[in-house]
């Protein structure tokens, strides 16, 4: 066997499982951790004794928490974060309140709108005690708990002393996306309680989705392009050249004999003659 042959077909086969390999992996879900930017100026060191750094895996999913830094919202207040994020499956969101004294329980106090391609929207209400807490849980008389299991904490430290003490967290609130197939363009939360000194803080964002996969690569071709034109379907043209070189080579031998045999004649006759005239 051809070893060139055989190392370029290996070659392609690696290359090809390599391609497929990687589109397989491709056609997971990925997480898109969202930079806040210049809207975050809630220092988070300020709050909490210890918090998430630099690409902070929390909950199963990475948060970009290099900048330290939260979105404060109230009265009103709004964050808008935009995107590309094809094939969406979920945003994950680390929200709390500040100051959420227990007269706000079961209130609606925001909401999260997605904002998709297609120009359709899905909104999720902010609710405290469902969704949505204290961040500062150890404090008395807020709304500590949650309800709904689409709000976890994914952080529990403590309070700065300058903020009250006692136990803290950041929770994660999770958004699945309504319809498959959806391409999420825009991701805004919104504040909308009018009255009282309910706060919110935006920690963290994330959006989880899954990129589409590249085509199957087609086979790689093999061979060094020898055959190309030559061959009647046995793939031997190196072995019928040679047997045409030999085939030349019979036949000057053949022409040889008879030239040998004719020299030979005629001498022989040539001989007989001279008998006949003595």
């Amino acid at each position: 066997m051809n070893a060139a042959l055989f190392t370029k077909s290996t070659t392609g086969l690696i290359l090809a499982s390599g391609l497929i390999a990687a589109s397989s992996i491709l056609g997971y879900a990925q997480d898109a951790p969202v930079a806040l930017g210049t809207q975050a100026t809630l220092s988070l060191s300020g709050y909490y004794m210890t918090t998430p750094t630099g690409q902070a895996s929390l909950g199963g999913h990475t948060f970009d928490m290099t900048a330290g830094n939260a979105v404060k919202m109230l009265n009103g207040g709004t964050a808008t974060f935009t995107g590309s994020y094809q094939n969406a499956k979920a945003v994950y969101l680390l929200l709390n309140t500040a100051n959420t004294y227990n007269w706000y329980s079961g209130s609606v106090v925001g909401t999260v709108v997605l904002t998709f391609s297609d120009a359709t929207t899905q909104s999720t209400d902010l609710v405290i005690g469902g969704n949505l807490r204290e961040w500062r849980v150890g404090a008395a008389g807020v709304v500590n708990t949650l309800t709904d299991p689409a709000a976890a904490p994914v952080w529990t430290t403590t309070a700065q002393a300058s903020m009250g003490g006692g136990n803290a967290v950041l929770d994660m609130l999770t958004i699945p996306v309504a319809t498959a197939g959806k391409t999420l363009t825009t991701v805004t939360v919104i504040d909308t309680n009018g009255w009282g000194a309910l706060q919110m803080d935006l920690a963290g964002l994330t959006a989880d989705f899954t990129p589409p996969a590249p085509p199957t690569p087609a086979p790689v071709p093999t061979g060094t392009g020898n055959e190309t034109g030559n061959h009647n379907g046995d793939h031997q043209n190196t072995d019928k050249k040679t047997t045409v070189t030999k085939t030349a080579d019979k036949k000057t031998d053949k022409s040889e004999q008879n030239n040998n045999g004719k020299s030979d004649n005629g001498g022989s006759n040539g001989n007989n003659d001279r008998r006949a005239d003595h």
